[in-house]
């Protein structure tokens, strides 16, 4: 079993300790003998293939009037992007979001180019290809089944490259949009999250049968924890959560055991750094730094007259959360750093 669950510096020891087998990949490594933690672009050889939602979506959503869906192509999403002038990108952060730090551990710069803009001029889709979509779940929006049929036309008609599989990861980035209307009885619950798990795992293996080498599959952060549901609390602490360690268990039980799966533990790698009350990262870990003035507004959201209907904070790296329901960039750097060392070791680079 291969779940990632602790920072990167004592993740062989701490996974061996909770009975978890340490798997290493038989892969060449494209790295550097220095141990220099710097992300170096010359060394990149994985091909990258992103799936999931708005923790990984690079601009799949198309620009278009400010609203909620498409919130992320305007201020103040984007504002810590140095790499992108500090503008937005159609990234669901201030900046940098999860498959851009995996894709600077794969070596790259930053996540492959959207699907979106595949037939743009100039685009280089040699690194891969991003297909999540913000709103992306298992049973709603541009859902993981959608993505990963595109996927496979694509490699059928050759605009992906066959051989590029032989040297590639995806990530399989699902979070919460699933559980937005969570049915309230309980007889229904352990079904319903069945059958968003049960997509998940068709979806890894829908990957492995078109030929990804690794798939990295997100398990569901602390629900509980994000602003949207620790508001309840005043964003003193996380709120009760009966859905993600269900969740979780049933994916642990189901991939866990496959050589080709890596499971990112989100759920205990949030935890490590929101809950803690000592060693603080972040001063704020349950306050969003851009929220609405309205319960049932978002970031970014203006009125008639243009004038802003959210507060924003005045240093976004000392908020842990964004908006809502993401990181900020900060924040998924946070966590990448402490999945960079098992996610080296578990592809050999």
């Amino acid at each position: 079993m291969k779940t990632l669950f602790t920072a990167a510096c004592f993740a062989f020891l701490l996974l061996n300790a909770a009975g978890v087998e340490s798997r290493s990949r038989s892969r060449k490594c494209h790295c550097d003998d220095d141990d220099d933690d710097d992300y170096d672009s010359s060394n990149a050889s994985y091909k990258l293939f992103v799936f999931g939602n708005s923790f990984a979506d690079t601009g799949n959503v198309k620009k278009g009037d400010l609203k909620w869906e498409t919130r992320a192509w305007y201020e103040p999403y984007g504002m810590s992007d140095a790499g992108h002038d500090n503008k937005p990108t159609g990234r669901f952060s201030d900046g940098m979001v999860q498959s851009d730090f995996l894709a600077k551990i794969l070596g790259q710069e930053e996540a492959p180019p959207p699907e979106r803009i595949r037939r743009e001029d100039g685009v280089d889709l040699s690194s891969g290809m991003n297909f999540a979509n913000s709103g992306g779940g298992v049973l709603v929006g541009w859902n993981l089944d959608k993505q990963i049929d595109v996927f496979r036309k694509l490699l059928r008609h050759g605009i992906i490259d066959k051989s590029h599989l032989n040297q590639s990861v995806a990530l399989v980035a699902i979070s919460d949009e699933d559980y937005e209307d969570f049915p309230s009885e309980a007889a229904d619950q352990h079904k319903y999250i069945r059958n968003v798990t049960d997509g998940i795992i068709d979806g890894v293996r829908q990957l492995e049968d078109l030929g990804v080498d690794s798939v990295l599959v997100n398990l569901l952060p602390p629900l509980g924890c994000d602003p949207w549901n620790s508001r309840s609390n005043n964003y003193t602490k996380c709120a009760k959560d009966s859905i993600t360690g269900v969740h979780n268990k049933h994916l642990t039980d189901k991939l866990g055991d496959d050589d080709s799966v890596l499971l990112l533990d989100l759920d205990t790698v949030f935890k490590s750094i929101i809950v803690p009350k000592t060693k603080k990262l972040f001063y704020h870990r349950h306050m969003p730094c851009c929220e609405s003035l309205d319960e049932d507004g978002f970031c970014g959201q203006v009125d008639y007259d243009g004038n802003p209907q959210y507060t924003l904070c005045d240093k976004p790296d000392e908020h842990f959360y964004w908006d809502d329901t993401n990181p900020t960039q900060a924040g998924w750097k946070a966590v990448m750093e402490q999945l960079e060392g098992p996610i080296k070791e578990y592809l050999d680079i």
